[in-house]
């Protein structure tokens, strides 16, 4: 594994290429995004998978480390063009972008603005551009920006309205209530307001683009974003593939690892074994997608 810092390579990350293997998916290569928690979990242990199966993968941190916002607030999406392009000088004439949850709308919002990338998986993603997150603890030191989540070029990119309070008092009902995290409710509201200014441009991909969901998902209705994203594709003859997988055992969290964030879910404790089935099929079906690539 390699290393990169923000200090000496302009962005947070670390490179697995495939020891054996690597002709399946000869001259390709994908950054991998983690979700809004900011750790080093998915950039280094799902990149780390998928240099198993023998495709080079590049995690990246886009906030929450050293030389990085501290906040989910106007992080700039540089981050990733930085990525790709070292990714491009190493010889990799393919790169895509993979990610889950707040990185799967960073990963969507990534491939739409950078030529370079030209293939994107998204898991569990919205179809917005957000609003960004307050705070960097639990969830109870946590709020909704009026700012963006993301910047470009130096400007904040256009949003779904934020600014509000984090609505502890139903996330509690809720959670005693249906026994899991549920904050759908949060972001239903959030995109009531969104405007076409917000929302991602999906159709600018320069390549094929896979969605993976759960049916229902409890975190963010990612769901009825998938949907939408793959219609707006078709609306503008996107002409490359186009997959959008949805899963009935399955939640929020859509990458093959094992975490105790599971556990938040109702379906993961009631359908252990079919949502670990769910996890490991898209995977499966992602390392497949991106093989056609």
């Amino acid at each position: 594994m390699e290393h990169f810092s923000v200090e000496r390579d302009g962005f947070c990350g670390f490179l697995h290429e495939p020891a054996s293997g690597a002709e399946r998916f000869a001259g390709k290569a994908i950054v991998v995004l983690g979700g809004s928690e900011g750790n080093e979990n998915i950039p280094r242990n799902l990149g780390a998978r998928f240099a198993e199966e023998g495709l080079a993968a590049l995690g990246v941190c886009y906030w929450n480390a050293p030389g990085l916002p501290h906040e989910l607030v106007e992080v700039p999406v540089e981050s990733v063009e930085r990525a790709v392009g070292r990714l491009r000088s190493r010889g990799f004439g393919k790169v895509g972008v993979y990610g889950i949850s707040k990185g799967g709308e960073l990963a969507l919002l990534a491939a739409s603005l950078i030529p370079a990338v030209s293939c994107a998986v998204a898991l569990s993603p919205l179809d917005h551009v957000m609003p960004g997150i307050t705070g960097n603890g639990g969830l109870a030191s946590k709020g909704v920006s009026e700012r963006s989540s993301w910047t470009w070029r130096g400007s904040p990119l256009p949003c779904a309205p934020g600014g509000t309070r984090m609505p502890y008092a139903g996330i509690i009902r809720r959670l005693l209530a249906e026994r899991q995290l549920d904050m759908r409710f949060v972001y239903e509201r959030m995109l009531e307001g969104a405007t076409e200014g917000s929302a991602i441009k999906v159709e600018r991909i320069g390549g094929p683009v896979m969605l993976v969901c759960p049916e229902r998902d409890a975190m963010w209705p990612s769901d009825d974003a998938a949907r939408r994203i793959e219609e707006r594709l078709r609306a503008h003859g996107h002409p490359w593939e186009v997959e959008r997988l949805a899963y009935k055992h399955a939640s929020h969290i859509m990458v093959p690892l094992e975490t105790g964030a599971l556990k938040l879910f109702r379906e993961e404790r009631e359908h252990p074994r079919e949502c670990a089935a769910s996890r490991l099929d898209a995977f499966k079906r992602t390392l497949a997608f991106l093989e056609r690539w």
